[in-house]
């Protein structure tokens, strides 16, 4: 089927476009009728099921473009069919900036380490 078809002709979800990014996770709600969802829609809800998924590995599994597959989860968690959660930055266990300053020396270290073994 053309991905205008199965996007209604729309290039972009109509809301939640800021939620939507390729790494945003994706779970489908438990015990939510199914019932009038598209075959493309359905194939996301159970797809879902088992877990959370990134929008781009959601992507990867329909075969579809990033594009429409944005338009699709848009459509779900305007229903209610999925609910996202965006992953936490991988930032260093230690909240405090000296924490910080320390892992920032630490990969600074190793990158100039590497640099010199070239």
């Amino acid at each position: 089927m053309r991905s205008f078809v199965l996007t209604g002709g729309r290039a972009r979800p109509t809301r939640n476009t800021h939620v939507l990014d390729v790494i945003t996770m994706v779970t489908s709600v438990p015990d939510r009728s199914v019932a009038g969802l598209l075959p493309e829609q359905l194939a996301v809800v159970e797809l879902c099921r088992g877990g959370y998924l990134s929008v781009i590995e959601v992507a990867g599994h329909l075969g579809q473009p990033l594009t429409v597959t944005r338009v699709l989860l848009g459509d779900l968690l305007d229903t209610g069919h999925i609910v996202t959660r965006v992953p936490a930055p991988a930032v260093p266990a230690a909240n405090s900036a000296a924490g910080e300053r320390a892992a920032t020396a630490h990969i600074l270290e190793k990158l100039l380490h590497g640099l010199q073994a070239l």
